[in-house]
């Protein structure tokens, strides 16, 4: 039995790679706009203390986005 790749094999790579890295990118700016707009909490030094409550906050903000750039470029790419 011989597998070969499908023939848009290389742009479907290349499309999930680009999404991918510009998922990534949207997460860490959401991640650091959120640390700014909520200027009485510095996260960074929570997370140094140990601070799981901060560090929950921070999973599920992370999660939410995640989850709504999955929704948008999901949408994006299937029209």
């Amino acid at each position: 039995m011989e597998f070969t790749l499908p023939k848009n094999f290389p742009g479907d790579l290349a499309a999930t790679l680009a999404f991918g890295l510009l998922a990534i990118l949207l997460v860490v700016g959401g991640y650091k706009l959120f640390d700014l707009i909520l200027t009485k909490i510095d996260f960074d030094e929570e997370l140094k203390k140990g601070n799981l409550s901060v560090a929950i906050v921070i999973a599920a903000f992370i999660g939410g986005l995640c989850y709504v750039i999955g929704q948008v470029v999901s949408g994006v790419v299937s029209g």
